[in-house]
């Protein structure tokens, strides 16, 4: 989603303004996942190989998410969001460091979202410090998260698709319904609110969690399933139609209503170009490769093993042979 909130600032600065803030979190959660997939092996989760009905599954739960934050008081939607990002962390990246380094790290960056969400959101200046916390909890969250669906076994078809109906949920909850703008306003100062965003004095610039997993989700299936050639162009196609489009297009909404304050929905624009894209690339390049296939690929940088250097032993002292004794 995009944020365009006009206090003193013209349109143009805006939509400026919103475009940076998602191309870096396009790039950054795009560019980030890829880095991990390609050296990083997630051992297969327990409920199995994720498929089309896991989609459904995942599309009914965010869904249903706007109502949880319409339903629950605050310290239980607070903790169940807690939880939520506490295990996305430790399942991510538990084969990256060792458990009290893993640990350590979780706590601190929970523990400073929440702390930061309920003290320093009453000025001005302290929220660039809580965006930035904030951010970079929502990045090494969906860097992990999309390694976990796609690892698990999520095509480049199930992205698409759900990237398509994300494009007509969110047009219709959006523009039809502004729910998503209401809740936007509602809870955007809750601690680990689910984006990632930026202020400049009173301007804002959010790119949401849903849409940096989609993002990073097409990115990892499209190289997983043909192969690095088309890095290039998913990332190209992240960058028009997840960061371009939805971020100039107030440029167009505010020359014809005059209004600034809109929420622009990111996949309106890039799930009909996900699902085209997906199925041309399965016209011309056929079925897509499985893990293992990527796994055996040059794709999948593999780590040299560490050389196993062997104690050295000292030497033994020569036996010097007793002198014979001397006959007379």
């Amino acid at each position: 989603m995009t944020l365009y909130e006009d206090l003193h600032s013209s349109q143009l600065f805006l939509s400026l303004f919103q475009l940076c803030m998602t191309t870096f979190g396009a790039m950054a959660a795009c560019l980030g996942a890829l880095y991990y997939m390609r050296r990083v092996r997630l051992d297969r989760p327990a409920i199995g190989r994720f498929n089309g009905r896991d989609v459904v599954i995942l599309f009914g739960f965010l869904g249903i998410l706007p109502a949880l934050y319409l339903l629950l008081p605050h310290w239980a939607l607070i903790s169940l969001l807690a939880l939520t990002f506490i295990t996305a962390l430790s399942i991510g990246y538990r084969p990256v460091v060792s458990p009290g380094l893993l640990w350590l790290g979780i706590g601190l960056l929970i523990g400073a979202d929440l702390w930061m969400g309920q003290h320093m959101i009453n000025a001005v200046f302290p929220w660039h410090f809580v965006w930035a916390e904030n951010s970079l909890v929502m990045l090494l969250a969906v860097i992990a998260v999309a390694n976990l669906y796609i690892q698990g076994g999520m095509q480049l078809k199930h992205v698409a698709l759900f990237a398509g109906g994300l494009a007509i949920y969110d047009a219709i909850f959006t523009l039809v319904w502004p729910v998503s703008s209401l809740l936007l306003r509602e809870f955007v100062n809750y601690p680990l609110f689910p984006a990632m965003g930026m202020r400049i004095g009173y301007d804002e610039a959010i790119v949401g969690l849903g849409d940096l997993l989609v993002y990073a989700g097409f990115t990892l299936a499209m190289v997983k399933a043909y192969g690095r050639r088309l890095m290039w162009l998913a990332l190209t196609l992240v960058f028009v139609f997840g960061a371009v489009v939805p971020s100039l297009s107030g440029l167009v909404i505010n020359y014809l209503d005059e209004r600034a304050d809109v929420v622009i929905p990111a996949q309106a624009s890039f799930g009909p170009v996900a699902l085209i894209t997906y199925l041309l690339l399965r016209h011309r390049y056929g079925r897509e490769r499985t893990m293992k296939e990527f796994l055996d690929s040059d794709d999948f940088v593999r780590q040299a093993p560490v050389p196993v250097t062997e104690p050295a032993v000292a030497p033994e002292p020569e036996v010097q042979p007793a002198p014979e004794p001397v006959r007379t």
